[in-house]
């Protein structure tokens, strides 16, 4: 067998195992908190053509998930989409009161990124090959294939992986370009360019990329401005391509769209964001071509979301609605292997050392460009937004060992041994960790126990244990438990938490709002949760105080003063994405007590029990009950007097 045969059979091999990775860790997750949104965005995609659902995401993995729904029994897509309520409850009727189960709709529309991510090692491979052989190639591939962060993206239906591979391949295919023009590398480029931009709003970052990358290739040319303008040329040719496809994919998708909840969409995702004009200019572009205007009003929803703030961050035990600058340089060091950073180390070192101009170019020019850009995000919610530098750094350290190979001396020795103690220490870290790979962090900063304590969101777990959750408690035998829960899973579902008479159900909600504290968006409108008995989401505990003898036992006042211990904030349902048109009656959505009209009425249950249950459920996480008729009223008032109906 040829060397370059056994590479090949190797490279598989890895792909092969990464896949079986993720196949593993993903049969036994629940639905991570996205999940069910771009779940039912992709099945209306491929069953309805209509890209209603989710604008704030591109539609061509969504597409793919939804692509992958068609072998199952699910039925046409409804005529009529509900609009007004961001879809999550629509969403989860989907997933949960389909004549499918829940887990085989997650495991279908899981099934393509599995391939995502062997494509993604099949195109660094290849690419490493041809630049510096075999066995770089192999460092580079079995790096990325056992790295816990790409592991765990795979099994989930999002766009971040994509993205990845989408940034790699599009930035491979604009060199081949400019190493020798030609009407088919140009064609090829600008396709590349149009799928990744479809995937993934942040893909309009590669444009600055590929910019920088063409006008440093130039300089190497004997007439480096001649060659410059020639450069740019063919970018605008690539964009303009690319503009096509992405048109095109849009209008695959858009075709059967109610064109006046088109305008209420735009209207919603960008008016009510703060930029009313903005809003009707592409309502007016949307009339000439729906495609082009949904594609622009989700750039512009995303922009306008990272412009008034997205929702509560967290890094390091602060918290901050604006984001933080340090924030993804701290996640990549907290949640990168220790063989990746090594290997991003010595892909630093290498470029300074060894003054690789081109190759320094094809790989630094996008890590600097994403991490630059990541310092004025206000949405730091998880190291997966970053996903797409991995590939790049290690491409770099795989140029770098690729030189050390060359060099005289014990260079070579000092690569061989890299090559072959990374990849080795990065499948240690990632078997340790498995299957709980989205939760890794590496030794540095104390493994997972110390990187809760460092950030949130997705960095942890995103609501993926809740199976194995509700498996242990049946081991233990626990009754009655308490879930407190961030995912798109359902609850009661997995674990069941049965009530009996009203006093229990007060009881047990009760004892969530004093253990726990839960916070509306009356709580949080100063940015600072507020301990106050009688706002917000303590109104309740307040009326249990004026009749203690609904929820016997409970001691006042020394409950009550410890009564927001901790917040469980749902941005969704808490306004605080500054969604100033929607209404308190959004805050009992999924909330099983909840007020029937005014504040001193009775509770009632929401919902009905999973199927093939006689019982009663309590939905968890516990929410707010809202607030009384009068203040509901009253901030109604306000917020339609702050916010112009739309036109």
């Amino acid at each position: 067998m040829s060397p370059g045969r056994g590479a090949v059979l190797a490279a598989a091999a890895l792909a092969v195992a990464s896949m079986f990775l993720v196949f593993d860790h993903a049969r036994n997750d629940a639905l991570s908190a996205d999940e069910p949104v771009h779940i039912l965005a992709g099945y209306f995609e491929a069953s309805g053509r209509t890209a209603i659902v989710n604008i704030e995401h591109p539609p061509l993995l969504k597409l793919l998930a939804g692509l992958a729904l068609r072998r199952l029994p699910l039925g046409p897509a409804p005529e009529t989409v509900p609009m007004g309520n961001r879809f999550t409850d629509f969403g989860h009727a989907f997933l949960f009161e389909n004549r499918v189960s829940p887990d085989a709709i997650a495991a279908a529309a899981r099934a393509p990124f599995r391939w995502l991510l062997a494509v993604l090692l099949g195109v660094v491979f290849f690419a490493a090959r041809a630049r510096y052989g075999p066995l770089p190639a192999l460092f580079a591939t079995a790096l990325l294939a056992f790295d816990p962060n790409l592991l765990a993206h795979a099994g989930v239906v999002h766009t971040d992986l994509g993205a990845a591979l989408g940034f790699v391949a599009t930035v491979l295919a604009w060199d081949a370009v400019l190493q020798k023009h030609g009407a088919a590398r140009l064609a090829a480029a600008a396709l590349i360019l149009g799928l990744t931009l479809a995937t993934k709003f942040s893909a309009v970052y590669l444009l600055p990329i590929l910019l920088v990358q063409g006008l440093l290739a130039a300089r190497r040319a004997a007439r480096p401005g001649l060659e410059a303008a020639r450069a740019t040329a063919l970018l605008a040719a690539a964009a303009a391509g690319a503009l096509f496809v992405v048109v095109g994919i849009y209008a695959l998708v858009t075709v059967r769209m109610n064109l006046e909840d088109q305008r209420q969409i735009l209207w919603e995702m960008v008016g009510q964001r703060g930029a009313p004009r903005l809003a009707r200019a592409l309502q007016d572009v949307a009339r000439v071509s729906p495609a082009l205007g949904h594609y622009l009003g989700g750039l512009a929803s995303v922009a306008r979301q990272n412009a008034i703030g997205g929702g509560i961050n967290f890094l390091d035990g602060k918290a901050s609605t604006q984001g933080f600058p340090s924030y993804f340089f701290v996640a990549f060091f907290a949640k990168s292997s220790l063989a990746f950073l090594a290997a991003t180390l010595l892909a630093a070192a290498g470029a300074a050392a060894f003054r690789a101009g081109r190759d320094a170019a094809l790989w630094g020019v996008p890590v600097a460009v994403l991490f630059l850009a990541s310092i004025g995000s206000s949405y730091n919610i998880g190291i997966r937004h970053l996903l797409p530098v991995y590939p790049f750094l290690a491409l770099g350290a795989a140029s770098v060992l690729a030189r050390l190979r060359e060099r005289q001396g014990a260079a070579p020795i000092a690569a061989a041994a890299l090559m072959v103690a990374l990849p080795v220490g990065a499948a240690a870290e990632a078997l340790r960790i498995h299957p709980h790979e989205l939760s890794y962090f590496n030794p540095l900063v104390g493994g997972p126990p110390g990187g809760r304590l460092l950030l949130t969101d997705s960095n942890i777990d995103w609501g993926l244990d809740l199976r194995r959750l509700a498996d242990e408690i049946r081991r233990r035998g626990v009754r009655d438990p308490t879930v407190v829960y961030f995912g798109g899973d359902d609850v009661p579902y997995r674990v069941g938490v049965p009530v009996g008479d009203r006093a229990e159900q007060l009881q047990v909600l009760l004892r969530v709002v004093l253990e726990i504290g839960v916070l509306n968006d009356h709580d949080v409108s100063g940015r600072v949760a507020e301990t106050d008995r009688n706002g917000g989401a303590l109104a309740l505990v307040a009326r249990l105080e004026e009749n203690a003898d609904a929820v016997p036992p409970v001691h006042f006042p020394e409950d009550l003063a410890r009564a927001v211990g901790r917040a469980v904030v749902d941005d969704e349902n808490l306004l605080l994405d500054r969604h100033v048109g929607d209404q308190p009656h959004d805050l009992a959505n999924g909330f099983p007590l909840v007020e029937r009209g005014d504040h001193d009425r009775e509770f009632h249950l929401w919902g009905g029990a999973p199927r093939g249950s006689s019982k009663r459920y309590i939905d968890s996480p516990i929410r707010p009950a809202g607030l009384p008729r009068a203040e509901r009223s009253r901030r109604r008032l306000s917020s339609e007097a702050a916010t112009p109906a739309a036109p």
